[in-house]
């Protein structure tokens, strides 16, 4: 071929074309769970896809730069530049400032929402009549694509993805927060996730911010650095946890990551914390023995009240242990979590294609995070919530056996002559008044071998056949298509015929279709 640049269709790394089977699973999840949110009170809202990249702030976590973490480009279209009262900015000859905007895909669906929440009080905000106080309780649930520029693709990580989320934000009640336990796990049985195969994390950022001021460790910059590589403690263990946290290790592929340098004393205490809390017990006597070691610490005392509030809520409604368990180390990736954190976890395993027994993991999480409308509008509005990673559940029912992975396809009518379309439409149009899915063939390759192949794949229960003979006769010639695929052991070919077809009358149809599906 000549040396020119060419048109290849393709795929971008981490997109994917989802099949109708998969499709299916993620809607059963979705509607699963959004009746859940609906039984606790959330409203359906939905927000953009794109947004300002400033009202997005903190992009990602561990970044803070908008070539990082982010799709993001620049608005086509000129604006004005605003000033913080939303008045235009201008310049030294009253002239408008005007630029092309940095945009962004959203991330998650909890940075919009801070937005749209914000956006709806701005004005009140201004003029001073919006306070922590009197900010008005906002309950809203949403689903959607969320997009992530990950530099690592591992395996069933992508950078389009569905989250499905429920928040409420104007609330510090920590019932609130408990509920965001009982919610998750009210929507994982949904689902389909029977009880003992999942299990409610839940932690308060409060007692690790107390654990590490403590050890001496207190600014911002430092805590968010140790709680990063906190997190990956089940990645690489506590050995690899000591030598991030001192002088850096090399990890497997042969690089080597660059520790914080921490001293012994610190890095003892903070293994202490977790090597303490690491084993599970009941959630009360963890709350004690977190007294016990935060009993010292302010906000590290305050940590262990809300999580002790939450179990009361928790044991009062017969959340137990078997759906709801606290994890002192439990860290959660994003930064902008205050409060509370939940993380859902599968118990459930599956063999992986070279014999292996694998975990899933994690497949939801949340958080308080009382500061993200403060970054907006200047005044702190609490809120808590989660999301439901919607594409990591859909894999884990599919790894685990859990859902049929084929959907069942729509009947099927072949057409053998094009005169006889009015007849095909007729029946499809009596099959769909009762709520029967029918599909008429409209392909180029009539033969009846290459129509019932199509039939195949769209693993169509029945195909219903009638030409000139069958009009004469006042019938249709039914074919069980999914019986036929169970009868590999018959050879004779009127035999299996006689097995799998059917004639019926044109008269009863419809109510034959309908009996055997």
């Amino acid at each position: 071929m000549e040396n020119i640049r060419g048109i290849v269709p393709r795929k971008i790394k981490g997109f994917r074309d989802i099949d109708p089977n998969l499709n299916q699973i993620k809607w059963n999840i979705i509607n699963a769970a959004s009746k859940v949110y609906k039984l606790y009170g959330f409203e359906h809202w939905d927000t953009p896809v794109i947004e300002y990249a400033d009202n997005l702030g903190k992009y990602l976590p561990d970044t803070d730069t908008i070539e990082e973490g982010v799709y993001s480009f620049r608005n086509p279209e000129k604006e004005p530049v605003l000033k913080s009262d939303g008045k235009e900015l201008r310049d030294e000859w009253d002239r408008v400032i005007m630029e092309n905007h940095f945009l962004s895909l959203r991330y998650d669906l909890t940075a919009p929402l801070a937005r749209h929440y914000a956006e709806k009080l701005w004005m009140n905000s201004l003029k001073g009549n919006l306070t922590t106080k009197n900010a008005p309780l906002f309950r809203r649930y949403q689903f959607g694509q969320v997009y992530r520029y990950e530099t690592k693709l591992d395996p069933g990580r992508f950078r389009e993805f569905w989250q499905l989320d429920f928040d409420s934000v104007g609330t510090g009640n920590v019932a609130a927060d408990a509920e965001v336990c009982m919610v998750l796990s009210d929507a994982m049985e949904a689902i389909g996730l029977k009880r003992n195969t999942y299990i409610v994390k839940v932690n308060n950022r409060k007692l690790l911010k107390g654990l590490l001021q403590n050890v001496g460790i207190d600014t911002e910059e430092q805590e968010q650095a140790v709680l990063r590589i906190i997190d990956k403690t089940d990645k690489i263990g506590i050995e690899g946890l000591m030598e991030e946290l001192g002088k850096g290790r090399t990890d497997v592929s042969g690089a080597f990551i660059e520790g914080l340098n921490l001293e012994n004393n610190k890095i003892n205490s903070i293994i202490s914390f977790l090597k303490e809390f690491r084993e599970t017990e009941k959630r009360d006597i963890i709350i004690e023995r977190l007294y016990k070691y935060l009993h010292s610490s302010v906000i590290g005392k305050e940590g262990v009240d809300e999580l002790s509030k939450i179990n009361d809520v928790l044991n009062q409604l017969k959340f137990a242990e078997d759906r709801v368990i606290f994890e002192p180390t439990l860290v959660r990736g994003m930064s902008y979590y205050t409060g509370p954190v939940f993380e859902v976890e599968s118990k459930q395993t599956y063999i992986d294609t070279k014999g292996n027994e694998r975990r899933v993991g994690s497949i939801c999480g949340g958080g308080r995070f009382d500061d993200l409308v403060e970054r907006l509008i200047g005044i702190k509005v609490p809120a808590t919530g989660a999301s439901i990673g919607v594409d990591r559940l859909a894999e884990l029912l599919v790894l685990t056996k859990q859902v049929e992975t084929e959907i069942t396809g729509p009947v099927f009518i072949v057409v053998f002559d094009d005169k006889l379309m009015p007849e095909y439409q007729k029946i499809a149009g009596e099959l769909r008044a009762n709520d029967i899915e029918t599909e008429i063939y409209y392909g180029s390759q009539k033969g009846l071998k290459k129509q019932l192949s199509y039939a195949d794949k769209r693993n169509s229960p029945f195909a219903i056949i009638i030409g000139e003979d069958e009009i004469k006769k006042g019938v249709a010639t039914v074919k069980d298509l999914r019986l036929g695929k169970q009868q590999t052991d018959i050879h004779d070919r009127e035999e299996w015929k006689a097995k799998v077809q059917t004639e019926v009358h044109r008269n009863n149809l419809v109510h034959h279709i309908k009996n055997n599906l």
